[in-house]
């Protein structure tokens, strides 16, 4: 059968489109063509990358559906340059969107082609995505080697220097120009070897030389480029270990003792204000997993024991919470006891976990001891050492104040004959009488009651829990024996007599401190009238005292 030349023609035109479509069906880039506006063709790569299920979602729609809003302007500009079937735009970067809106950088080439006999543009597509995060990332890590604060330097594997950042021209003193191309040792003013330092961790401190010989104190990280050679980031602490030893330098002049405790409260660190304050050696090494309560035995400030107070500070590094200020007793190894103000503060309270604790201390025994002596001087009298009379005042306002009152009686004793040893033996033997006269008062009462110097030759005791008027009267009865007894004189043998009023304190004694004392007062110049004698006054104050005299 004869075949027409046009149905040859058709033949062979229908199959170059066949080899047209297979090639860009097969073709890894995307691709379409669009005519009037409209999607006619849409290779597989085309469908994968816009997000599609299959050509169906995209052909018959407009292609500018495809086309981020500020890229159609452009790609517009570009086909309309495009005048003769095969005529191809440079390649041009675009914003895409796909079939769910989201955006795709490409770079994109416009053809002008022919689609069923009418013009049509042919685009091939290339997404962009992962070289723009490469470049994005080249950057990053760009700016990084030019903005970093340590010196980074690259090597080749002989180590010539083939990178040298800004940082590194500042810390060494050398421009990259001058840098470039120079042995490491020479370009850092030191020995290195790069594989050395991997071998040995990575990681090394030495000393290199600026450009102007310059020390300076540099810690070194190396890092091996595959077979390219090596990176070296150095970091110049230079300032830092300045600051390290004159911190130092301060805290080992400090008069104040510092102690730090790790996380776990074990000794850590400890300067030599603490040593000598805690009577250590300088070359004794802190003991660790023991119970510092037990190594280091600590008393509150009434002397009691602080058990455990090892816990108190570790309580301290979990819940963050510090003891500002307190006052602890220490026995130091050669049995004296110095007592201590001490602080503890969370070292750095940003740090969670790992926290060490900053305690701080300072002898404060000789200040605490002059605080005791001018307590006890405000308290006592001189030259007896007994409590003076505002401490008894105050005493016996306490024991009325108790529910129930421990006061039970009251005595002013008065010495009879002080004056006339005075005038024979003079004041400093008097006053030696009166201080043994004050002994042996001390020396009969009971532990509990108190004896008090009212002045002069006068004393008062306090009688505390129960003491009946049969107890009181036997109580005055050895009293007026006890200072009876014979006492040597400057070489002379005299006795004493004294003059003892009592008040009783009773349940529902209405009576102020100072109105029994008044009261017991008020007995014992009764009593002097007859001397060597005992009077019980046996009424509370504000009525008709009855007295009763006992020899």
């Amino acid at each position: 059968m004869a075949v027409e030349a046009d149905d040859v023609g058709t033949t062979n035109a229908s199959s170059v489109e066949q080899r047209y479509r297979q090639l860009l069906e097969h073709s890894p880039y995307p691709m379409c063509v669009h005519a009037d506006g409209r999607v006619v063709y849409v290779n597989p790569a085309g469908v994968r990358d816009i997000n599609a299920n299959s050509a169906d979602d995209v052909v018959g729609r407009m292609i500018t559906d495809f086309v981020d809003a500020e890229s159609i302007a452009p790609m517009l500009s570009r086909i309309a340059a495009l005048h003769e079937e095969g005529d191809s735009s440079p390649p041009s970067e675009a914003v895409m969107r796909r079939l769910d809106g989201s955006p795709l950088e490409v770079e994109v080439v416009s053809v002008l082609t022919n689609w069923n006999g009418k013009p049509a543009y042919q685009v091939i597509f290339r997404d962009l995505t992962m070289q723009k995060a490469a470049e994005e990332s080249l950057r990053y890590q760009a700016a990084l080697v030019t903005h970093a604060t340590d010196a980074i330097i690259a090597t080749t594997l002989d180590g010539a220097v083939t990178s040298w950042n800004p940082a590194a021209e500042a810390i060494y003193g050398r421009s990259a120009k001058h840098a470039l191309g120079l042995p490491i040792n020479e370009a850092v003013g030191a020995a290195i070897d790069p594989a050395a330092v991997i071998a040995g961790g990575g990681v090394r401190h030495g000393v290199h030389r600026a450009a102007n010989g310059t020390a300076l104190i540099v810690r070194v990280s190396a890092a091996a480029m595959g077979e390219n050679g090596y990176v070296l980031v150095c970091s110049d602490q230079t300032a830092l270990r300045r600051a390290e030893r004159r911190f130092q330098t301060v805290v080992d002049s400090l008069v104040e003792g510092v102690v730090v405790l790790d996380s776990n409260g074990q000794p850590e660190w400890i300067n030599p204000a603490a040593r000598r304050i805690l009577g250590l050696a300088s070359s004794r090494v802190l003991e660790r997993d023991v119970d510092p309560s037990v190594v280091f035995p600590l008393y509150d400030s009434d002397g009691a024991s602080l058990d455990n107070w090892h816990q108190f500070f570790v309580r301290g590094l979990k819940s963050g919470l510090a003891n500002p200020h307190d006052i602890v007793g220490f026995d130091r190894a050669d049995g004296t006891r110095r007592w201590l103000s001490v602080s503890t503060r969370l070292l750095d309270p940003s740090e969670t976990g790992q926290q060490a604790l900053l305690a701080s201390f300072t002898d404060i025994t000789d200040q605490r001891d002059a605080q005791l002596q001018l307590r006890h001087q405000a308290h006592h009298d001189s030259l007896t050492g007994l409590p003076n009379r505002a401490y008894a005042e105050a005493q016996a306002t306490e024991a009325l104040l108790e529910d129930p009152p421990t006061l039970a009686a009251v005595m002013f004793i008065d010495l009879d004959n002080i004056k006339t040893v005075n005038d024979a033996f003079g004041h400093h033997t008097g006053d030696t009488v009166i201080k043994a006269a004050a002994q042996r008062l001390r020396a009969t009462l009971r532990s509990e009651d108190l004896i008090a110097r009212h002045g002069g030759d006068e004393f008062v005791a306090l009688l505390f829990g129960n003491a009946d008027h049969t107890a009181l009267k036997r109580l005055a009865e050895r009293l007026h024996a006890a200072l009876a007894t014979p006492l040597d004189v400057s070489g002379i043998s005299c006795s004493l007599t004294a003059s003892i009023g009592v008040t009783e304190v009773r349940p529902g004694d209405r009576r102020d401190a100072a109105e029994i004392l008044r009261d017991a007062d008020a007995a014992m110049y009764k009593a002097k009238a007859h001397r060597a004698t005992t009077h019980f006054l046996s009424s509370p104050s504000g009525t008709d005292p009855r007295l009763r005299v006992h020899k």
